[in-house]
């Protein structure tokens, strides 16, 4: 992996959010003359979800999704994320939280049941010292549809 616009004393996780930022704004931003933005037309996301892990395991934040209709707000808790934004003169990294859904559209209740990945607005700063390893997930979890739906 080359170490191109890195700082000094990058650690791999910064060097691997660096990529995955840069790829990431690659398919968001890339315009050509008689295609347009296709390259975000051929992956039909913008976002690359990746899972982020300490010595003790999978990071976990909770995140605010919205207001339901009585008013009550919607929180979920998740390890899947989006990169905002990378400071790589520090240790840290502005995140977003994707909300998992399982097949019925709630709160999955493990790995396994989770079918969807959506966007939400809630962004955290994560100290990457803590991290010690970044695993990227499957696309394909932000492009599927909730399928069942209730009959009543």
């Amino acid at each position: 992996m080359g170490r191109e616009g890195a700082a000094p004393g990058s650690t791999c996780v910064q060097l691997a959010l660096q990529e995955l930022k840069k790829l990431q704004d690659f398919i968001n931003e890339t315009h050509t003359p008689y295609f347009g933005k296709v390259f975000s037309k051929l992956v039909g996301v913008d976002t690359i979800p990746f899972l982020l892990y300490s010595e003790d395991g999978k990071l976990t934040f909770t995140g605010i999704d919205h207001q339901d209709s009585c008013g009550k707000t919607v929180y979920f808790h998740t390890n899947y994320f989006r990169i905002e934004e990378l400071d790589m003169n520090s240790d840290c990294a502005t995140i977003s939280l994707l909300r998992p859904l399982d097949i019925g559209g709630g709160n999955p209740h493990s790995f396994g049941d989770t079918l969807l990945l959506k966007k939400t607005d809630s962004c955290i700063q994560v100290d990457l010292s803590c991290v010690c390893a970044i695993q990227l997930m499957d696309i394909d979890l932000l492009k599927r549809k909730i399928i069942i739906e209730p009959k009543w």
